[in-house]
């Protein structure tokens, strides 16, 4: 059995990314909380975990990690 880091990358990217900066400042406004991949009633379906980002500028990303299921 081989282990998965989602959970690691993710929480990962939660903390690095407000402290990351471009051009001497930081690029981000907010940093969502860390979501996982259930179904309405709670039920773990995968390993799959997604942050929402917003920078400075307003534009919201959506990072979403994953193990590669061609792998």
């Amino acid at each position: 059995m081989n282990l998965v880091y989602c959970d690691f990358i993710a929480d990962f990217i939660k903390k690095v990314l407000p402290s990351a900066e471009l051009y001497g400042e930081s690029f981000t406004k907010e940093v969502g909380y860390v979501t996982m991949d259930l179904n309405a009633d709670g039920v773990f379906l995968s390993t799959k975990k997604t942050l929402d980002i917003v920078d400075l500028n307003g534009t919201k990303y959506r990072i979403t990690v994953e193990e590669n299921p061609d792998e």
